[in-house]
């Protein structure tokens, strides 16, 4: 590394008391969130990819990213900042210093020392004078964002000098890490001055931000832990979104046709199935490896195609030096291995046709390779994935969390050409597994969302603090009782009334109903029984979270919902289920967007076999779900993370009380994973068979009496003097990891 580059740049001072800590200024505006991208081509409108080397998917990472902020009601304006140039070969437009992208997004470009476009390698000299300008220009007109979110290792050294000068906390993407470079380079060849002094900026960088945002969990452990800054506990793994709906559903027919006249032209057998590339020309994409993979094995040569999507270009004595480089290469080897009639390369296309592309290879039935030397995340993959093609990917960086998640594909050596063309072969010529993987990743791919995204951002880069559930006339809950509703609190007036008082003269004790109704039927219920208010409402079976306030009126929790969206698709789900004889959907009312709701047959060897069938469905369309059956004749679909237990969990987390202080109360199945988390579960003498594999656990009480009588009999278990549990003989019985009256009572349940 570039010992002397702080003294070549004393605004890259080190010492550690001029960071100064997160903090906002009075007045600070509130909501604003300033992007920080020097390299390549930034503007609106239609984004020309490939114009030059650095002209392409983090320009698209950033444009989607600040798209789906701008409909977080946290993000009240977005300023994305980058250099002013001029170059009549690229366009007169970047020299405008504003432009605007949106209704709350603006574009600001700072003026460098040149006006000339630089390649990315060459922008650490302008560092000092973009800082000062907009330095300047923020003073000017008064904005002081938020946050700043660096984008690349040049824009994290300006957000460090933010930091410094005044105190605006940073997050940073990297996008690429230099030092993972040098895990494939040459031994024998020397570190370019170059890579070391970017390797140094993104040192700042990591040791300056607040936070690190990384697309996989392979970029936050290994390339970022190959630096000496690099904390773990500040690296938030949140994989971008993607908008695929081009990518999954069909191209206009005019643009399909394009794509074809535009491959067929260079093929002699063009209906065979292909391998598709679609990648900048530049080194570490490595399609040289693909080519040479190809190219040496006969059988792939013989019953497939080779589509190589690299760039636009004119001349190639007119591109880039790398893309010239890559594309001699390239030819080199197209010509060494005579592909002539095999393989495709077109000079032009637009990014109207990507999608189109993709399709034209699902509909062969071909496979997309990404041979990547290094890849820090993997876009194409899951646009690929949204478009039902298989795919055959680089090992190193993103791919390995993609390919796991959507189940799509194969992991292979970059380096290792053998591997990659078995990787293609094994796909290719195995029709049945190859529609299971293209099943795979249509389904899969919806995890991939920028809504998701967006919400994550907001909540980890601290613009909007998580949820506190603040808890009205509670000063410091110390302990939880949750109760199911129906059968368990209701059910006995003369309880209720007595239970009632027990909470009023236990003021410290948070009260949460969990019941199988929507909010409004479950408060319309409590209502009419003249039952105590709870401070939380867990509705649809622990697929939703209600504060509930003093006038009785509920208010969801966001964070619960944001929680659940992960994973579920209630449509799918419907979908796989709804075709089962034996199953009848119940009314609409009883259904929730994260709730699907059933009645089964009556039979009880039909019933349990038809409970069986729907997991193995569900389980066969690779749909995670949870299958709750409950009174013997409903069966509940619900959100892997949902539950009455899921639910209790989060607002004790949120409030901040130990689980050797939760009480739970039912009487039926969809009860039971609340009676088993609970450190003392109450079974009401009323209960259902569906509870009986619960005797046997000397964590739960079997009341004698039924409803809120028998709640209060488990309440008044606990002896006072020891914190020990009576059994229903009244003798001893084994400690419980609770002491529902403040007493020391064993050691704390795991969260």
């Amino acid at each position: 590394m570039d010992k002397d580059i702080t003294r070549a740049h004393p605004f890259l001072d080190l010492s550690d008391n001029d960071i100064l800590t997160d903090s906002k200024a009075p007045g600070s505006r509130s909501g604003v969130v300033m992007h920080i991208a020097l390299q390549g081509c930034l503007r609106g409108g239609d984004i020309p990819y490939g114009l030059t080397a650095d002209t392409g998917g983090h320009i698209r990472y950033l444009l989607e990213l600040v798209e789906a902020l701008s409909r977080r009601p946290e993000v009240e304006h977005q300023i994305i900042v980058t250099r002013a140039f001029d170059d009549p070969k690229l366009g007169a437009e970047y020299t405008a210093a504003e432009e605007s992208l949106g209704p709350n997004v603006t574009l600001w470009r700072c003026p460098g020392q040149t006006s000339d476009y630089l390649a990315k390698e060459a922008l650490w000299s302008e560092l000092p004078a973009l800082t000062e300008a907009l330095v300047d220009r923020m003073r000017e007109q008064g904005i002081r964002p938020d946050l700043v979110h660096a984008h690349y290792a040049d824009a994290g050294i300006m957000a460090y000098q933010l930091k410094r000068r005044l105190g605006i906390p940073y997050v940073f993407t990297a996008h690429s890490l230099g030092a993972s470079k040098l895990q494939h380079a040459s031994p024998d060849k020397p570190i370019s001055r170059t890579l070391r002094r970017r390797i140094r900026y993104e040192e700042l960088a990591v040791r300056g931000a607040s936070s690190m945002i990384a697309s996989s969990e392979h970029e936050a452990k290994f390339q970022y832990g190959l630096y000496r800054c690099h904390d773990l506990n500040r690296t938030k793994v949140n994989p971008p979104g993607c908008d695929l709906q081009n990518f999954s559903r069909p191209a206009p027919q005019s643009t399909t046709h394009e794509v074809d006249t535009l491959l067929k032209r260079f093929l002699r057998e063009p209906e065979l199935p292909c391998l598709l590339a679609i990648a900048r020309p530049v080194a570490k994409k490595n399609l040289k490896a693909l080519i040479k993979a190809y190219g040496e094995n006969p059988e792939l040569r013989q019953k497939a195609n080779l589509v190589l999507i690299a760039g636009t270009r004119s001349r190639i004595e007119a591109c880039e030096p790398e893309a010239q480089q890559v594309w001699l290469e390239m030819l080199q080897l197209i010509d060494d291995y005579d592909l002539y009639g095999h393989v495709a390369y077109p000079k032009q296309h637009e990014l109207r046709q990507i999608p189109a592309i993709y399709q034209w290879a699902a509909q062969r039935k071909g496979v997309f390779v990404n041979p990547a030397l290094n890849e820090p995340f993997g876009l194409t993959l899951l646009e690929a994935a949204a478009a039902g093609l298989p795919v055959v990917a680089t090992q190193e960086g993103g791919p390995i969390d993609i390919v796991r998640r959507c189940g799509h594909g194969l992991v292979v050596p970059p380096t290792d050409t053998r591997a990659i063309a078995e990787g293609c072969r094994q796909i290719l010529f195995d029709d049945v597994g190859w529609q299971r993987l293209s099943a795979r990743g249509r389904k899969n791919v919806a995890f991939y969302s920028w809504s998701r995204h967006a919400r994550q951002y907001v909540m980890e880069t601290g613009l909007v603090t998580r949820d506190s559930l603040p808890v009205l006339g509670h000063e410091r809950p110390t302990r939880i009782l949750a109760s199911d509703m129906d059968g368990t609190l209701l059910g006995d007036h003369r309880g209720l009334e007595r239970l009632k008082q027990w909470l009023a003269q236990n003021r410290e004790c948070l009260f949460v109903v969990a019941t199988g109704r929507a909010v409004d039927e479950a408060l319309g219920e409590l209502n009419a029984w003249s039952a105590p208010l709870p401070d939380f409402l867990i509705a649809d079976v622990g697929s939703s979270i209600y504060r509930i306030d003093p006038q009785g009126r509920p208010h969801p929790v966001q964070a619960w919902q944001d929680k659940l969206d992960q994973d579920w698709d209630r449509r799918a789900c419907e979908q796989v289920l709804s075709p089962l004889p034996g199953l009848r959907l119940q009314p609409a009312h009883t259904q929730s967007a994260y709730k699907l709701s059933y009645f089964t047959d009556d039979s009880g060897a039909s019933k349990d076999s038809l409970i069986v069938k729907a997991k193995q469905c569900l389980a066969g369309a690779g749909l995670e779900a949870r299958v709750v059956h409950s009174h013997g004749h409903l069966l509940d679909i619900l959100p892997v993370a949902s539950g009455k237990a899921r639910a209790v969990d989060f607002i004790r987390q949120h409030a901040g009380i130990a689980r050797r202080r939760v009480v739970a109360a039912g009487d039926s199945g969809n009860d039971e994973d609340m009676l088993r988390y609970a450190a003392l579960g109450i079974v009401v003498a009323n209960h259902s068979g569906e509870l009986n594999d619960l005797k046997g656990y000397e964590h739960i009480f079997w009341a004698r009496s039924s409803c809120a009588a028998g709640i209060l009999e488990g309440l008044n278990s606990v002896d006072t003097s020891t914190g020990r549990q009576l059994n229903d003989n009244n003798q001893r019985h084994t400690p419980l990891e609770i002491d529902i009256n403040g007493n020391a009572a064993g050691m704390e349940a795991g969260a």
